[in-house]
Formats: structure tokens, sequence, C-alpha cells
């Protein structure tokens, strides 16, 4: 049970980081460049709004309706928009990645992990990257990486672009203190996701 809930509880964390981007880039759409002028158009303290936008805390009810009355999205669409950012997102790593994504991937395994790695790889291994990523959105197991890639079963080059992912603390695991448990499970940490954003502004 405890395995469990540790799982969970990272899960609920991913999703407040989830739901944190989703309010963040709602908030810019509207026109709220920064988040001082929206936290003040709502009467909410800065600072709050922006632990809720990093999805450091989590927030009441009360609040999140606050704060989608204040991006304008009426009532009716919270359930909608909730039950969407709950979907498991690996669902979406079968959409290629964009050229801007492929370019900003590139850019970022040069600056980490050197040229000389950045040569070997091809485009395909940058759209694998990019997928295990998406993927690693929702804790899973090696395997389904693996099966969301694209692939029947581990190759040499699906192992380098994982290890280097690993390495680049892109994705992380749920349990570190035991690498070879049988159960061990992974998913992408904040860095992983900034890989995917184009270095999004704060």
């Amino acid at each position: 049970m405890a395995n469990t809930n540790e799982e969970q509880d990272k899960e609920f964390e991913n999703f407040l980081k989830t739901l944190g981007d989703f309010i963040r880039e709602k908030r810019k759409s509207r026109g709220h460049k920064s988040a001082e002028t929206f936290a003040n158009s709502i009467d909410m303290d800065e600072d709050q709004l922006r632990k809720y936008e990093r999805g450091e805390i989590p927030m009441t009810l009360k609040t999140l309706h606050k704060i989608f009355k204040g991006l304008r999205e009426g009532s009716e669409n919270i359930a909608e928009q909730l039950a969407n950012l709950s979907e498991p997102l690996i669902e979406k790593s079968d959409k290629p990645l964009s050229t801007e994504q492929i370019t900003h991937v590139k850019n970022q395994v040069k600056k980490l992990n050197g040229n000389e790695i950045l040569i070997t790889l091809r485009d395909e291994d940058i759209q694998r990257l990019g997928k295990i990523l998406i993927v690693g959105f929702t804790t899973v197991p090696k395997n389904i990486f693996v099966q969301k890639v694209g692939l029947l079963s581990r190759s040499k080059n699906f192992n380098i672009v994982f290890s280097i992912a690993l390495k680049n603390n892109w994705i992380a695991m749920l349990y570190p203190e035991s690498p070879r448990r049988h159960d061990q499970k992974y998913y992408t940490t904040e860095a992983g996701k900034k890989v995917l954003r184009l270095g999004k502004a704060e």
C-alpha cells in the first residue's frame, strides 16, 4: 500500500504541475503577461498565484473557481477542463514533435551531452526522445515507453535515447533508492517538460 501511495503522490504532483501550466498559458492568452496583473485582478496574492502556476501547492475548489472566473472560463467548463488535464498524456505521444521542438531538443542534447553525441542520433531518435518525455507525463514502467515509441522490444538505439533522458534528469525513477526493483517506474521531470516547452518564460 505504501508503494501505491507513493505512486499516487507523484501522479498528483504531476497533475498539479500540468494544472499550473494550463493556468499560466490561459492567463497569458487572456492578456495578462505577468502574474502580478492577473493576481491583482482576482484579488489574490501574487506569490500564491505563482506557486499555483508552478504546481507547488494544491488549491481548494473555491480558489480554482475564482481563478477560472478570472480567466473568463465558465463554471460549466471547469469539469471538462479538469477531465482533459487528468487524461493520461501518453495518448499524445502519437503526435510527432514539431520542427521547432525537434530543433530545441537537439540544441539541449548538444548543450548537455556534446555535439559528438548529437551527431550519432538520427531524426527518428530525436522523435523517440520527445515521445519518451511525453509518455513520462504519467508515471509508467519502462515497457510502456518502449510500446509508445513504436517498438516491439527494447533496441540499442532506444536504450541510448532513454539513457540520455535519464542522464540529463529529463526523466527520473519513482524509486531511485532501488534502481533494479521489478516494479520500477519513471516520470518526466520539470526539466524534461521544459525541453518540450521551447524555453517557455515564467
